[in-house]
């Protein structure tokens, strides 16, 4: 049976910006791929976008409490068009495979300091 699954965060640029000036690189390297740095200049609106991508992605794939998926296993990452993209890696990828989740399309915007983003897929289980 094929059903739809969905994902859909909020995220405020403030906290991230909060994030990284308390845990700078730290934090930068912990949560965003080398790729999303790249792509997004580490401006943080277009960071927040890339975090609310990140946490919409797990919640389509729908862990039970006892998965745990580190954000760095989901890259949001731009097509050579210039529109975002989702790559998964690791336990974000196991798990997607183990759902029978196809691709997943993912939309970013990020206005009047918040950031929101969708991400959709069909799974085959």
């Amino acid at each position: 049976m094929t059903t739809i699954r969905t994902g859909t965060d909020l995220a405020a640029v403030e906290d991230v910006v909060d994030a990284v000036a308390a845990h700078g690189e730290r934090y930068l390297d912990r949560v965003f791929t080398l790729r999303e740095r790249t792509d997004t200049g580490d401006d943080p609106e277009r960071l927040a976008a890339r975090f609310a991508g990140k946490e919409a992605v797990v919640k389509l794939l729908r862990p039970t409490p006892d998965q745990a998926i580190p954000l760095r296993d989901v890259g949001i990452v731009l097509d050579a068009s210039g529109a975002p993209r989702v790559e998964l890696s690791g336990a974000a990828a196991a798990l997607a495979e183990s759902i029978g989740c196809g691709p997943i399309a993912v939309s970013l915007a990020h206005e009047g300091g918040l950031a929101v983003a969708t991400a959709v897929a069909l799974s085959e289980r």
